[in-house]
Formats: C-alpha cells, sequence, structure tokens
C-alpha cells in the first residue's frame, strides 16, 4: 500500500488481538489505511479498515458482512507478481471489516511513475497492469475501482491493489437504492446506465489511464460531475493527442 509524505498518527488500538495499528498512512471513501505491526510475526503490514455500514442495520448489515466475508476469502487466495497480496482479513469488535496486505514502500501511482519514462517503459507499466487484470478476471474477479492511485510503481515494477473489496463495496451501494460504486473520471459507459460491472468495464478504466499515461491529461476536459457523465456516455476521446 502506499504511504503517504504527511502521515497521520493516531492512538494505539489493536485490531483482532493481532494487529497493533501505528499510524494511518491514507484515507479514501471506502475507508482508512494504516501502517501496522503483525505480532504473531513480528512484521510490519499494511492493515485497512472498510466502511461499509453507513446508515444500514440489521438484515442488511449482516447481508454485505457475510458478501465481504466471502469477498475477503477469495482475496485471501490470489497471487501475482503484479498485485498486492491480501494477507489476512476479519472483523473487528464492532463488525467492522478490515483485511492486511503487504506494505509497499516508496510507491508512486502510474501516472506519476510515467511522467520521467521513455515511451517503452510506459507501455511496460500497461502491459504489467494487463497481466494483473486477466488473472483476476479469469478468477471471477471484477475491480469495478481501477484508478491510477490503485496501480503503484516501484522501480519499474507496478503492483495492482484494491481489487475484490470493490465488488463488496459495490453490493452495499446497490442495496442503497442502486448507487453505483466506483471512481467517476473512469467509470465505464455501461456503469454509468445501471448495467453490472463486467471485466469490459475494468478494461475501459485502463484504457482511459492509458490515455492519460500517453498524453499527460484525461480524454474528456471536464470536472463537474454532470458534464462529465454527458461526456462519457455522449463523446469520443479526442485521439489526436496520443
Amino acid at each position: 500500500m502506499r504511504v503517504g509524505r504527511q502521515q497521520m498518527k493516531t492512538a494505539q488500538t489493536i485490531i483482532a488481538g493481532r494487529y497493533l495499528l501505528m499510524e494511518a498512512i491514507g484515507q479514501g471513501g471506502m475507508g482508512t489505511v494504516y501502517r501496522a505491526l503483525d505480532r504473531l510475526t513480528n512484521q510490519v503490514i499494511a492493515l485497512k479498515r472498510v466502511r461499509v455500514f453507513q446508515g444500514m442495520d440489521g438484515q442488511g448489515a449482516l447481508d454485505v458482512r457475510l458478501a465481504m466475508a466471502q469477498e475477503f476469502r477469495l482475496m485471501a487466495t490470489l497471487r501475482h507478481p503484479n498485485i498486492v497480496s491480501v494477507l489476512d482479513y476479519g472483523f473487528d469488535r464492532d463488525g467492522h471489516p478490515f483485511f492486511t496486505m503487504e506494505l509497499i514502500e516508496g510507491a508512486t501511482d502510474i501516472l506519476t511513475a510515467a511522467q520521467s519514462m521513455s515511451l517503452a517503459e510506459k507501455v511496460e507499466l500497461v502491459i504489467q497492469a494487463l497481466l494483473a487484470l486477466s488473472y483476476l478476471h479469469r478468477r471471477g474477479v471484477v475491480h469495478r475501482d481501477l484508478k491510477p492511485e490503485n496501480l503503484l510503481v516501484v522501480n519499474g515494477h507496478l503492483r495492482l491493489l484494491d481489487f475484490g473489496i470493490s465488488a463488496a463495496q459495490g453490493i452495499s451501494d446497490v442495496s442503497a437504492e442502486g448507487m453505483v460504486s466506483g471512481t467517476l473520471a473512469y467509470l465505464a459507459p455501461e456503469l454509468l446506465r445501471g448495467s453490472p460491472p463486467i471485466p469490459a468495464s475494468d478494461l475501459y478504466s485502463l484504457g482511459i489511464i492509458l490515455y492519460q499515461v500517453l498524453t499527460g491529461s484525461h480524454p474528456f476536459k471536464v470536472t463537474e460531475p454532470t458534464y462529465l457523465i454527458f461526456e462519457i456516455l455522449n463523446a469520443e476521446p479526442d485521439l489526436t493527442s496520443i
């Protein structure tokens, strides 16, 4: 997991009687990532506490918890040189989900890494991302939230993270009035139209990232959400910039 330059201190907390939280190193819409000490192995790892139960209780929260346990179980079996391995998973004393993974030090996102690379090196990064997606798709996992922040690079080696957990988040969203999960700038048109995510949806997202890697800009030059949705659904990217 990428470590931010400015790290947020947190009071010592032990998760599942095993993981000592050391400091928060990242935060997003789905949860907070901590540098943590695995007291069983004495290794420093990354631990992500996932937020999915806002506004949910009773059977709805139970259904999501069961779905997430299934997703975590699958994630923990996946091993590939271009994905960040999930090491363990569970629920804290309050029933909130978490999972642990390798801590990747000194990583930058794919767009930042590509800025100083040759064309051949940029293409190699995208090939590595395709290998990671191919591995996941063959095992029935659709990422659902592919974006530059989930493609980390260290010394030219790309690692994909936050796979699978997005599916559990999607289950939560659907149960809460059919909302679409993901990052708008990288969402495939079919998802905005209400279709379920498929492997092609991930490939669309990677195509947007490839455009950014090659040109340094997003194919749709708008940031206001309403106009961006219109562009995604109706416009064609300007390929002359590539």
